[in-house]
C-alpha cells in the first residue's frame, strides 16, 4: 500500500511517521523549497495527549529533548488579578505524560529527521488530484504526476486537497492577530514550568518556556483583519498596546529585536460532517482548522496520524478504513474547534464592563467547567 501525503507541516509528517511504521509505504509532497521553514515564528504547548500520541510515533523523548516541561498554567487579568491555576503537573501524572512547551522550528527538524529525507519531495505543489477504483493520481503543477492507493490532504488552512472535494470557500477569520516570537533573552522573565496566560480589553497574551533556554511569547489584538506579518514599528505598537500590563510581557517585548516579531492573522472552520471522499481524506488543519485559544491545532494534528495509521493497519479495506478513521476524528475536533473559537469570541470583549464581567465568569469557570473539560480533553485514549 502506497501513501501520497500533500503537505509536509506537523501533521503531514506525523502522518508519514506513523504508517511507515504500520507497514504503509508514504510519501510526503510539500510545496516549500527548504521543509524546514513550513514551520517558523513560534511556540505552542504539547498537551498531554499530544505527548501520548507522539510516544507511538518512538518520538516522546526527542520531543522531551528540545521542549521545557510545563507544571502549571496561571491566568490573570491585565489588572494583575490572579483568576485561575491549572495543575498541569497533576493531570500529567494522571495520563502518564508530561506537557511540553515547544518551538514549532524544533518540533518540525525532529519530525523531518524521523521521516527521512527520502520521504519528502520538497518543491512540490498540488495542482489536483483523481482517483478511480484501484488508486489516486495526484498531478503536481510542474506536470509531474505521482501514484498511490490513498491520499491524504495535510496541506493546511487553504488545503488544496479540501477545495476539491469540499469546495473552495474562504477559512473564517478568528478576528485577531497574534504576534509571536521565541527569544533566547528573557528567559529569566517567567519561573520555570509556568505558563502565564493574560487577558485585557480585546487583547490576550501567552508567555511559557520552549527549552534550550528559550522562552515563547505571543500577543494576541483584536481588531480587523489587516497588517499581519512583520510591518515596520510593529515592536513600538506592541509595546504601547501592552504598556502597563503585569510582567513579564512588557519586558519581553521589549527585549525582544522587532525582526524577530511575526503577526499571524488567525483563521479556523465550522467543522464539517465529512473529510473525504473514497480513497482521499484530510489531516490537520486542512480538516480541522481551529483558533489558538486551546492551544490544541497541532496536537489534534498529531492525533490525527496516530488514528489514521491505526485504521490503515486494521482495516486494509480502504474506503472503509478512512471513513472509520474519519468518524473516530471528526466528534472530537469538532468539539475543539467550537470551544477555541467560543473562547475566542468572549477574548473578544473591549467594554470595561464586559471585560469585568468576563473575568468573574472566567474565575468560576476556568477552575471549574475549563479544568474538567481540559482533563477529558487530554486523557482521551485514542
Amino acid at each position: 500500500m502506497r501513501a501520497i501525503i500533500v503537505g509536509g507541516g506537523i501533521g503531514g509528517l506525523s502522518a508519514a511517521i506513523a504508517l511507515r511504521r504500520a507497514g504503509i509505504e508514504a510519501e510526503v509532497f510539500e510545496k516549500a523549497a527548504d521543509p524546514a521553514t513550513t514551520q517558523v515564528g513560534g511556540g505552542f504547548h504539547l498537551w498531554g495527549n499530544a505527548v501520548r500520541a507522539l510516544r507511538d510515533l518512538g518520538l516522546e523523548e526527542k520531543a522531551q529533548a528540545i521542549g521545557a516541561t510545563i507544571e502549571r498554567t496561571e491566568f490573570h487579568s491585565s489588572t494583575g488579578k490572579e483568576l485561575a491555576v491549572w495543575p498541569v503537573a497533576e493531570i500529567s501524572g494522571e495520563v502518564g505524560a508530561s506537557d511540553l512547551g515547544v518551538n514549532r522550528a524544533d518540533l518540525q527538524r525532529i519530525l523531518n529527521e524521523s521521516a527521512g529525507a527520502e520521504t519528502i519531495r520538497s518543491g512540490t505543489e498540488l495542482a489536483d488530484f483523481r482517483q478511480d477504483e484501484k488508486g489516486v493520481t495526484a498531478r503536481f503543477t510542474d506536470g509531474r504526476e505521482e501514484r498511490g492507493d490513498l491520499l491524504v490532504g495535510a496541506d493546511g488552512l487553504r488545503s488544496t486537497v479540501r477545495s476539491q472535494m469540499l469546495g473552495s470557500e474562504a477559512p473564517d477569520y478568528a478576528g485577531y492577530t497574534q504576534w509571536q516570537t521565541v527569544t533566547a533573552d528573557c528567559s529569566e522573565l517567567i519561573g520555570e514550568g509556568s505558563e502565564r496566560v493574560t487577558f485585557g480589553p480585546g487583547l490576550r497574551t501567552v508567555v511559557h518556556h520552549v527549552g534550550g533556554g528559550r522562552l515563547f511569547w505571543a500577543a494576541v489584538i483584536y481588531g480587523p483583519e489587516g497588517d499581519a506579518g512583520r510591518p515596520p514599528g510593529r515592536k513600538e505598537m506592541l509595546l504601547q498596546r501592552f504598556r502597563g500590563w503585569p510582567a513579564p510581557i512588557s519586558e519581553a517585548i521589549a527585549g525582544t529585536p522587532e525582526e524577530d516579531i511575526t503577526g499571524l492573522a488567525v483563521f479556523d472552520r465550522k467543522p464539517v460532517k465529512r473529510w473525504g471522499v473514497d480513497r482521499v481524506t484530510l489531516l490537520g488543519d486542512a480538516a480541522h482548522p481551529m483558533t489558538t485559544n486551546t492551544s490544541q491545532g497541532g496536537n489534534q494534528a498529531i492525533e490525527d496520524a496516530v488514528v489514521l495509521a491505526r485504521c490503515l493497519r486494521e482495516e486494509r479495506e480502504l474506503p472503509h478504513a478512512l471513513r472509520n478513521y474519519e468518524e473516530q476524528r471528526i466528534p472530537r475536533t469538532a468539539l475543539l474547534v467550537k470551544r477555541s473559537r467560543q473562547a475566542a469570541n468572549m477574548n473578544a470583549w473591549s467594554d470595561p464592563l464586559r471585560c469585568r464581567l468576563r473575568d468573574l465568569v472566567f474565575s468560576k469557570v476556568l477552575p471549574g467547567p475549563g479544568l474538567r473539560d481540559l482533563r477529558e480533553t487530554v486523557a482521551v485514549e485514542l
